[in-house]
């Protein structure tokens, strides 16, 4: 397996607020932080919950996935210990920006489009431009922060914010870095949202109807955005800076599964492989685990085929292991995945294992020992965290308590 990698910070902005502890609390509280938008119900950041210290002139002419992103750093950085910007010294090989996204870009090319067609090439302004890309939200992220490392961004649906996490902690259990940056960002398309509507994968009622993950009534998804962005670094690295580890990624994988390109993979047997590996790696068995944290997202498919492939990857042992998803709070994204990390990462840290919001009627078909109501206050040894992307993207991805 090469370098042990290990979390030292988390930044989030998130529906419920900037920082980690609103989300964390919201959470663990079984909280939601739906609302009405543009004739849905979407998970929307509060205005202003994205301001950061870059001074107004460098804030001002960001897109919103970038202000997401960059403020999320920011904070995981300070978490972390690391001065942002950060100095480089001459030995250091920098810090890696590794980010997912699905929606980063979307909002400002339309507009750069709209007016270049309505109004013509003089009238476009040359400050969209950079932010019609979906790997503005990263590139901003470096350029404010003094990043220096490598600079990627994966576009793998709703997978992409965990896959952000495996391949970081490839490239530093391979050597080739020490630390990363990386998680996720989303903000709200209703270029998306209309297209998701026209699927019929996403709920059709107000806030209060959304039944959520898992549960019997759930007839499909409510979109959300957010940042949520942890520090990853070699445990050699975080031992000669004193820094104190919050989790351990003790394991990862990323497999395609088969299923149509609009929608969610649909062979179980697939999905749990994906677990396997990542259990296999990290040196788990099924019995060790904390808790799942779900992908499920409130559409009848996805969650009932991840609770197949759980029942195919934890046999009999699947009783004993609590489930939940962040989705009945956060909304589903690309991010979301990221958020499910980011709480693993806090429930091993401080000793909880969250609900998912909003569920009073559990599917019993689907034999899951859901949380519901409000945390769970216990010792978490270790998390196994799940992420489908519409596609065929599956990302598994195991957590535990730092070993040091």
């Amino acid at each position: 397996m090469g370098e042990r990698v290990v979390v030292t910070g988390g930044g989030a902005v998130s529906p419920f607020g900037a920082g980690l502890r609103p989300l964390a609390e919201g959470l663990a509280g079984g909280r939601r932080a739906l609302a009405r938008a543009e004739g849905v119900t979407v998970a929307r950041v509060p205005a202003g919950a994205s301001a950061g210290p870059f001074g107004a002139n460098a804030w001002r002419r960001l897109d919103l996935g970038s202000k997401l992103a960059a403020a999320a750093a920011f904070q995981a950085l300070q978490a972390a210990g690391y001065p942002a910007p950060v100095e480089r010294s001459a030995n250091d090989t920098g810090i890696a920006t590794v980010l997912g996204t699905m929606t980063a870009g979307i909002a400002t090319l339309r507009a750069f489009q709209e007016t270049l067609c309505l109004e013509g090439p003089g009238s476009v302004s040359p400050m969209l431009f950079p932010f019609t890309v979906p790997n503005a939200p990263a590139s901003q992220c470096s350029i404010l922060l003094g990043l220096t490392g490598p600079n990627l961004t994966l576009c793998q649906m709703e997978a992409s914010g965990l896959a952000a996490l495996a391949v970081a902690a490839d490239l530093i259990r391979s050597g080739s870095i020490e630390v990363a940056v990386a998680g996720a960002v989303d903000e709200w398309s209703a270029v998306f949202g209309r297209a998701w509507a026209r699927l019929r994968l996403t709920h059709r009622g107000g806030p209060g109807e959304f039944p959520g993950p898992f549960a019997r009534a759930r007839r499909g998804f409510t979109p959300g955005e957010g940042a949520y962005i942890v520090v990853l670094e070699s445990l050699d690295r975080a031992r000669w800076r004193g820094a104190a580890p919050w989790a351990e990624l003790k394991g990862e994988s990323i497999v395609h599964a088969r299923g149509p390109a609009h929608a969610w993979p649909r062979d179980p047997e697939e999905v749990a492989g994906a677990m396997r590996d990542a259990l296999s790696q990290a040196g788990l068995r099924p019995q060790e685990i904390g808790y799942v944290a779900g992908s499920a997202n409130g559409t009848r498919a996805l969650d009932a085929v991840e609770a197949d492939a759980l029942r195919l990857a934890f046999g009999g042992e699947l009783r004993r292991v609590p489930v939940t998803s962040v989705k009945g709070a956060v909304g589903e994204s690309a991010a979301a995945s990221a958020c499910s990390a980011l709480l693993g990462v806090l429930s091993i840290r401080d000793g909880f294992i969250p609900p998912v919001a909003g569920l009073v009627d559990p599917d019993p078909d689907l034999g899951l020992d859901l949380v519901t109501g409000e945390a769970r206050r216990e010792r978490v040894p270790s998390v196994l965290v799940n992420a489908l992307g519409t596609g065929g993207s599956v990302c598994s991805l195991v957590l535990a308590r730092p070993e040091v």
